[in-house]
């Protein structure tokens, strides 16, 4: 996770899920709370740094663990001038924004069983 204080900058409505991704070791790209006055009209996040082809499924796991309000996953596959399809990413986007939550900080447990 990066420092408490660089969270700041992020829209309150959607820095907790932000936070929960970089906690599970999901790198982000951009990130909005969404709405009037926004980049996009809902809460989104888009994810990138795995070449597994899992990381949206990752994030999702992540989130839902926390019960944040996902709507859906997508994978982006954006257009270059010439028409072809470069460097796919995964954006996820929320119900609602979740400033309530913005101060939270998430914290994982792992275990192992031994067999």
């Amino acid at each position: 996770m990066w420092p408490a204080a660089d969270y700041a900058g992020l829209d309150p409505g959607i820095r907790f899920a932000v936070k929960v991704l970089h906690a599970r070791g999901i790198e982000t790209a951009q990130s909005c709370e969404g709405g009037p006055g926004h980049s996009y009209d809902r809460p989104t996040v888009d994810i990138i740094g795995r070449d597994d082809g899992a990381g949206g499924f990752a994030a999702l796991a992540a989130l839902t663990d926390y019960g944040l309000p996902v709507e859906d996953v997508s994978i982006i596959w954006p257009i270059d001038r010439h028409g072809y399809p470069v460097d796919r990413f995964w954006r996820i986007t929320f119900r609602r924004a979740m400033p309530e939550r913005a101060e939270e900080m998430p914290v994982f447990v792992w275990t192992a069983e031994a067999r």
